[in-house]
C-alpha cells in the first residue's frame, strides 16, 4: 500500500496536481492548509482534513483510518498545539491505539517514534516537501521524505 502524505500546499495547486497525475498512489492524505488546491483532483482515495488556514472548510479536523489493520490518524495538528510539542498528539494516539500519526502545521518535516507510535510530518508542500508511506501486508512500514519542485 503506497500513500502520499501532503500538507501545507498554500496555493501550489499546479505542482500538487502535477505530482498526483504523474505518480501512482493507493491513497493520498492531505493534512490541510490548502484544501482548495486539492479540490479538483479526481481520486476517490483522497483523505483530507482541514488546517487553520482552511477557514471556510467543513472538513473534519482529524480522521482515523484503518489500512491493512494498521490504524492511522491524519490531522493538521493545530488543535494539538504541535508547534509547541507533540505531547497532545501522542496522548490521543496512544488512547486510541493509533500506530501512525500524520500531521502538518509546523512546515518542518520530521519522523519520530515514541512509545511505539510513529509521528510523521511531511513538511510543507509549498516548499516541495512531502512523504511517501508504504505499508505491507505483514504490518511493516517504510517512510521516505520526497521533494517535488
Amino acid at each position: 500500500m503506497k500513500i502520499c502524505v501532503i500538507s501545507d500546499s498554500h496555493g501550489r495547486k499546479d505542482k500538487l496536481e502535477e505530482l498526483l497525475s504523474t505518480q501512482s498512489f493507493n491513497y493520498v492524505f492531505f493534512l490541510g492548509d490548502g484544501l482548495s488546491d486539492i479540490r479538483d483532483v479526481e481520486n476517490q482515495n483522497i483523505k483530507k482534513v482541514c488546517g487553520n488556514c482552511d477557514i471556510f472548510s467543513n472538513e473534519a479536523h482529524t480522521q482515523i483510518i484503518n489500512i491493512l489493520n494498521f490504524k492511522v490518524m491524519i490531522t493538521h495538528g493545530h488543535d494539538y498545539k504541535v508547534k509547541l510539542n507533540t505531547f497532545l498528539l501522542l496522548k490521543f494516539a496512544k488512547e486510541h491505539g493509533i500506530k501512525l500519526v500524520c500531521y502538518g502545521h509546523t512546515h518542518r518535516k520530521s519522523l519520530q517514534v515514541i512509545d511505539g507510535v510513529m509521528l510523521l510530518n511531511p513538511g510543507a508542500f509549498k516548499e516541495g516537501e512531502y512523504a511517501v508511506v508504504e505499508i505491507d501486508n505483514k504490518g511493516g512500514i517504510g517512510i521516505n521524505f520526497e521533494s517535488y519542485r
